[in-house]
C-alpha cells in the first residue's frame, strides 16, 4: 500500500518527534535546523492570522526569516567535517 503526500507527511513529522530528543545538541547542524523549524512556524503563524497591512508585513518578515535560516542551515552543513565525503 502506498501512502498519500499527507500520509507521508505526517508520518515523518511524527518520527521527526519520536527521535528528536536524541540529536546532539552541540551540533550547529541541530541548532540552524531548529532555527529553520522556528521560521517555518512563525511563517504558518503569519498566514493563518488573515490578511490585513499588519499581517502582510508579518508574513514578508517570516519569508526573510525562513529564507535567513535555511542559508545558516546550508552553511552549517558546509562547515560540518563530516558533510565533506
Amino acid at each position: 500500500m502506498r501512502l498519500t503526500e499527507t500520509e507521508c507527511f505526517v508520518f515523518m513529522v511524527e518520527d521527526a518527534k519520536r527521535y528528536f530528543g536524541q540529536w546532539d545538541m552541540c551540533d550547529p547542524v541541530v541548532w540552524a535546523l531548529l532555527r529553520v523549524v522556528l521560521a517555518q512556524n512563525d511563517f504558518q503563524t503569519a498566514i493563518d492570522w488573515g490578511s490585513s497591512a499588519d499581517n502582510e508585513q508579518m508574513v514578508e518578515e517570516a519569508i526573510k526569516e525562513r529564507r535567513k535560516s535555511v542559508a545558516a542551515l546550508q552553511e552549517a552543513l558546509e562547515r560540518e567535517p563530516r558533510g565533506h565525503q
